[in-house]
């Protein structure tokens, strides 16, 4: 964060004063919080002095509770709404996102169509249905 200090005619950039560093660039947890600040996503009401959840995070999310199954705590996706998209589930697809990554979003599958013909996919995601 930052506040102008001074911008006369004869400067062509502001003069600033940092007064909040959230961290280093292309630091996930930097970025993270670079992003929400930027969207004016607040997240203080979600954490404690330490940046952990609150109990009122697991408040907030128990809403969606009724869409987990409570044997395979997978998400329950309605049937029209598969129906609606292209159903990949079966095929053998893998993450190419780094282990650093907080969603698993980026994909690839190879399949083999012929004895000299493979068929490579790239996936990404649609996760609109949980937005």
């Amino acid at each position: 964060m930052f506040k102008f200090a001074e911008w006369t005619k004869n400067y062509k950039k502001p003069l600033c004063e940092i007064t909040e560093s959230i961290g280093e660039a292309g630091n996930l947890e930097a970025e993270s919080m670079r992003l929400l600040r930027m969207h004016d996503i607040c997240t203080e009401a979600y954490e404690d002095e330490n940046c952990e959840p609150t109990a009122s995070v697991h408040e907030c999310l128990k809403m969606f509770s009724k869409d987990i199954d409570p044997e395979t705590k997978e998400w329950i996706i309605p049937e029209e709404e598969i129906r609606k998209r292209l159903d990949l589930r079966e095929k053998r697809i893998f993450t190419i996102d780094p282990i650093t990554a907080k969603d698993l979003d980026d994909a690839l599958s190879i399949e083999q169509i012929t004895d000299d013909v493979f068929e490579i996919g790239v996936h990404i995601a649609d996760v609109s249905y949980f937005v």
